[in-house]
């Protein structure tokens, strides 16, 4: 598995001043519809997290979503399909880490001896850098809807005006719903589908 650099480990003492530390949660899944089923995961206790910017993100509502999809059940030809971009919320840089802590107890043996994190433990526990998003932090969905919204404008998909979440290509007839990475495509031409993907 490639590492992300999502997260580099830190002594204590390393942190920015006047910065703390949040806490780890442990996320345990069954996820049939995945190709991976059994999902573990950390995510940031987010609640401890103090920031300034902007945390909302102009994401579609069920409203929104249903009345795509019943704009593809009356016009010929159209057709949904879903999707969404692996990993994209995750790889997102961060404008401002953020800082996090792990038991380590809860770290195999192994683990801590191939990197060497020894001399990084304080008290029972490891600090952790978090230098792109991570499920929790406050404002993950947004900096990953911002650097979406932005890569796909040059090539012609906009979001709609008036509502939020909603966005169209200027040079086709093809709408999407947008929640963070997550697509609902409405489409008439197999095409424009395969030239959104190819970005």
């Amino acid at each position: 598995i490639h590492g992300t650099n999502t997260i580099h480990f830190r002594k204590h003492t390393d942190l920015l001043p006047g910065r703390k530390a949040t806490y780890v949660r442990n996320m345990v899944d069954i996820c049939p519809q995945k190709a991976k089923t059994h999902r573990v995961r950390y995510s940031v206790g987010g609640n401890l997290i103090k920031y300034a910017g902007n945390v909302s993100t102009p994401t579609a509502n069920i409203t929104t979503a249903k009345l795509v999809i019943n704009s593809v059940l009356l016009t010929p030809d159209a057709t949904y399909s879903c999707f969404d971009i692996s990993n994209f919320y995750l790889n997102t840089p961060m404008n401002r880490y953020e800082y996090m802590w792990i038991p380590v107890r809860t770290i195999p043996d192994a683990f801590i001896e191939a990197y060497n994190l020894q001399p990084k433990i304080y008290k029972g526990f490891l600090y952790m850098e978090i230098r792109k998003g991570m499920y929790g932090l406050p404002q993950a969905g947004n900096l990953a809807n911002d650097r979406l919204r932005k890569f796909l404008e040059p090539h012609g998909y906009v979001p709609c005006p008036v509502t939020p979440g909603l966005c169209k290509h200027l040079h086709s007839d093809l709408t999407f719903t947008l929640v963070v990475d997550d697509f609902g495509l409405k489409y008439t031409n197999t095409q424009d589908v395969e030239d959104l993907i190819s970005f």
